[in-house]
């Protein structure tokens, strides 16, 4: 297993947006979904999510466990964090280019 050090966020593979069940969440609007695929191919902790979107830890952990819905904004944050690339925005539904 890789060592890391704090603060270092794993950069998404761009094969990670082409992957079946990834492209039926964004098509579904499906973030928790998305945010667990996210933790499992590419590696990001709850904690590395919450660094790159702005978000709290805690509500990460609400998302994933479908405790609460995000709103239009918490989308466009997750999507711009994680640097989401266009065609996948706009399965979700977003602008395709980053706010």
């Amino acid at each position: 297993m890789e060592r890391r050090r704090a603060g270092w966020v794993a950069r998404v593979p761009d094969s990670l947006w082409s992957r079946l069940e990834v492209v039926a969440a964004l098509e579904a609007r499906d973030i928790a979904s998305l945010l667990v695929l996210l933790r499992r191919y590419a590696g990001y902790s709850q904690n590395d999510l919450a660094g790159v979107t702005g978000i709290a830890q805690g509500r990460i952990s609400e998302y994933m466990r479908r405790r609460r819905q995000p709103t239009l904004d918490t989308i466009e944050r997750i999507a711009d964090g994680v640097g989401m690339p266009p065609d996948c925005r706009r399965r979700l539904g977003l602008a395709p280019d980053p706010r």
